[in-house]
């Protein structure tokens, strides 16, 4: 099974232009027999782009413009072989994907598309494809298209595999989750994919949008298909596997607190399983309550809070400029929280639109963490809007929550969720520790 894009789009292979020239020729694939004109997608993309790049990773760039005009979203992929200067950094964009529709329709879509170029090996495979017609047919699903796994590879996956239904078969009740970026695992999973372990199998993992749609139809003999979920993967952490992968099962109920969990992983850079791990769910995430969408303030999004936790744990895992960072996140919308804030600097983003400062774009991430240098919280309302950075955190701890060797970021985080209906993400500088506080105590922390 390999994704592929579920959108309507346009390919073309550009050499030798600029990043002006490569935008005005997608805007022109974009509107193709659309009631659109080429200079209008233009001027929106292009004035977008002279406030804020939309380069989301070393090669990969992801310009966008919202027209409500538009009745669907389109994409048009640039692929440019001997890359582009995109905004002055050393390293030179070879894929952008122009994302034109409307509001509705266009966070989900960039969410799904960042995923699918997540999975290992798809940037090399688009880049060196050498025609529209070989990027179609990958960007289709077509297996003969997708990224190589090297014999190695699919031997320790064999290994891995065998080792994890092994414990599955000794833990009768307990899930397996298969963490993963690369969507052909599906393939490699052998008795895992098999009754009776199919049945308590689970693939986490990004870019499985459209492999979630493959699966048999109910009376066939395949009934029971490996469960898929798309999402974020969450940084490796010193344990291994990475705990946190297990989030999205815990949010939608399939996974419980005081559940154990076994919890395969592998190196996103190859593709492959490698790690088998069980996870004690309640001592590894700390989850005393549960964490679903009833335990979130009235307004915020789930999806939110998940982007949220991903940036903090990229945070944790990466620092900035070879340096740990800390830092607070305060989710939710109630009213009271105008009364224990005060901002420290200048707003950051004031001027900017509420699309263009969510922190649900793919494309905000690296300005994210560049913020996070900066002392104070981090300000978002329940859709994922960034209101605001810098800001001083004035709510009041009950003291009887508080915990011996708390520092005052963690102090503040938990006193900003006593004073009003908001969540707060605590970021620890020193340990990368991330806690989720609400209702002034701790709702999970890991």
């Amino acid at each position: 099974m390999h994704p592929k894009i579920a959108v309507p789009f346009t390919i073309r292979i550009l050499r030798s232009m600029s990043r002006d020239e490569v935008l005005r020729v997608l805007a022109e694939a974009v509107v193709a027999e659309r009631q659109v004109s080429t200079e209008r997608v233009f001027r929106v993309v292009l004035e977008r782009e002279s406030s804020l790049s939309s380069r989301v990773s070393e090669r990969i760039a992801m310009p966008h413009a919202i027209l409500e005009e538009m009745e669907d979203t389109v994409l048009a992929l640039g692929i440019c072989p001997d890359g582009v200067d995109w905004d002055g950094r050393n390293d030179p964009v070879q894929l952008v994907v122009l994302l034109v529709g409307p509001e509705e329709q266009h966070l989900p879509t960039m969410a799904s598309v960042a995923r699918f170029l997540q999975v290992p090996g798809i940037l090399e495979t688009i880049v060196q494809s050498g025609s529209e017609s070989a990027v179609r047919a990958l960007l289709d699903g077509d297996e003969r298209f997708a990224a190589p796994v090297e014999a190695r590879t699919l031997s320790v996956t064999a290994a891995t595999v065998h080792h994890a239904a092994e414990l599955a078969r000794v833990l009768p009740n307990v899930l397996v989750v298969i963490s993963t970026s690369n969507p052909g695992i599906i393939r490699m999973l052998g008795p895992l994919a098999e009754p009776p372990l199919v049945y308590r199998t689970y693939v986490v993992g990004p870019g499985l949008d459209s492999v979630s749609g493959t699966q048999p139809a109910a009376g066939s003999e395949q009934d029971h298909a490996v469960k898929v979920v798309s999402a974020d993967r969450f940084p490796e952490d010193p344990y291994g596997p990475a705990a946190l992968t297990l989030l999205p099962l815990l949010t939608s109920g399939v996974i419980h607190p005081g559940s154990e969990a076994i919890l395969v992983s592998g190196h996103s850079e190859n593709g492959g399983l490698d790690a088998v791990r069980l996870v004690d769910v309640s001592r590894e995430l700390q989850v005393p309550e549960g964490f679903t969408e009833s335990h979130l303030p009235r307004g915020v999004r789930l999806e939110v809070v998940l982007r949220a936790l991903h940036l903090a744990a990229e945070l944790g895992s990466q620092g900035r400029e070879g340096k740990s960072v800390g830092t607070i996140i305060v989710i939710g919308d109630d009213k009271r929280l105008a009364n224990y804030t005060q901002q420290m600097i200048l707003n950051p983003f004031t001027g900017y639109s509420e699309t263009d400062r969510n922190i649900l774009d793919p494309g905000l991430s690296e300005t994210f963490k560049e913020l996070a240098k900066i002392d104070g919280a981090f300000i978002v309302s329940g859709d994922g809007t960034l209101q605001a950075v810098g800001t001083h955190l004035a709510g009041r701890p009950d003291p009887q929550e508080m915990e011996a060797g708390l520092g005052a970021r963690h102090a503040a985080a938990l006193g900003i969720t006593a004073s009003a209906d908001v969540l707060a993400i605590c970021l620890s500088e020193s340990t990368g520790t991330i806690t989720l506080y609400h209702k002034g105590r701790h709702l999970m922390r890991r």
